[in-house]
């Protein structure tokens, strides 16, 4: 899956410490300058509207899990848009970040980020806030013992990693082909051994590469050009629990839940941008 990937040519030094080297012509910027914090109240529920909580947000994947149940929350909810990305901040090394295909409210332990501008690709950045260095930094960050949590003041001052917008969509295009690869291959383990001891492996092997992929480690961009063009709509969501890239079920919690995706709009982003237009996810 990697084989045949190498690091870009040139490097620099992003003066952060825990970032450490990054490509010569990659920008390294304030995350405020990226995404901007959406704080909106919610008020009026409907019958219709999702409403996410922590609990159902699966550590790692972004994979949301919405019970059919009615739930009480005790926090002031949040609206967010399609295409906002939820970073929950209480315990962020529960790596609960998600990025969904349509809008709803979510409780106040999560952050509502929103792409500032078209040099923003938000699936890119969605997968760089759950790479382990971030995940790390900010969890290094928290205050409280019992129910450690960080905040908008520090998370949107850290000095993050900004690509030229074309290598952001392909760093995605290449990660959701090698996502749906991975859990093919997971499946299929499980089906032929009925264990899942070796899984654990496979999904620290997403985790890093993951990590190497945003943060400049390894350059995708002729491996991305190679990989077949497919219309995004057409693929199936590699977070639904239906087709070839399902996962088998539903959800860990029962058939009564609904999972809801993220938008997959990587390849379409990535012909927009080259034909020079501005994109705003």
């Amino acid at each position: 899956m990697t084989a045949g990937l190498k690091p870009y040519r040139a490097y620099k030094d992003s003066g952060v410490e825990w970032l450490g080297k990054v490509p010569t012509h990659w920008s390294v910027t304030r995350l405020k300058y990226s995404l901007a914090n959406i704080v909106e109240q919610a008020a009026n529920l409907s019958q219709a509207d999702i409403v996410v909580a922590l609990e159902n947000v699966e550590s790692w994947t972004g994979r949301v899990m919405l019970s059919d149940s009615a739930v009480a929350f005790d926090s002031q909810l949040k609206r967010f848009q399609a295409g906002d990305i939820l970073f929950g901040k209480l315990r962020p090394y529960l790596a609960k970040v998600a990025q969904l295909a349509r809008g709803g409210s979510c409780v106040g332990e999560f952050l509502v980020l929103r792409p500032r501008h078209g040099n923003v690709v938000g699936q890119y950045f969605e997968h760089l806030l759950r790479s382990r260095p971030i995940i790390e930094a900010v969890t290094a960050s928290t205050y409280g013992a019992k129910m450690p949590r960080t905040d908008w003041q520090f998370i949107g001052g850290m000095p993050v990693v900004h690509p030229p917008p074309i290598e952001q969509a392909a760093i995605v295009r290449f990660l959701d082909h090698a996502d749906r690869r991975i859990r093919r291959y997971i499946r299929a383990k499980e089906k032929l051994i009925g264990l899942t001891g070796g899984v654990g492996l496979i999904q620290e092997f997403r985790t890093r590469l993951i990590a190497d992929m945003v943060t400049g480690k390894l350059d995708v961009r002729e491996a991305a050009a190679e990989l077949p063009q497919v219309d995004p709509l057409a693929i199936v969501d590699t977070r639904s629990g239906h087709g070839d890239a399902a996962d088998g079920s539903l959800s860990r919690e029962g058939a009564a839940s609904t999972e809801i995706g993220r938008p997959r709009d990587s390849v379409r982003e990535e012909s927009k941008i080259k034909r020079g237009r501005n994109v705003r996810v």
